[in-house]
C-alpha cells in the first residue's frame, strides 16, 4: 500500500527538496532585483562625483598649461 502511494504521488522528500529549491531560487531572485534596484539609485551620486573630480582636474591641468605657456 505504501508502495502505491509513494508511485502515485512521487518520492515525497524529492518533492519536499524540489518545494526547498524552487522557494530559495524565488528568494534568490527578489534579492537580485533589490540589488538592482538600489544600485540604480546610488550609481547616480558616483557617477556625478567623477565626472566633478575629471571637471576639476581638466581646469587645474588647463591653468598650467597656459600658465607655462604664457611664462616662456
Amino acid at each position: 500500500m505504501a508502495n502505491k502511494k509513494k508511485n502515485k504521488y512521487g518520492n515525497p522528500q524529492k518533492n519536499i527538496e524540489a518545494q526547498k529549491a524552487a522557494e530559495a531560487a524565488k528568494l534568490a531572485k527578489e534579492v537580485d532585483r533589490a540589488m538592482v534596484q538600489q544600485s540604480s539609485y546610488t550609481s547616480d551620486t558616483p557617477l556625478i562625483k567623477r565626472i566633478l573630480v575629471i571637471a576639476v582636474a581638466a581646469v587645474m591641468l588647463l591653468g598650467i598649461v597656459i600658465s607655462v605657456a604664457f611664462n616662456m
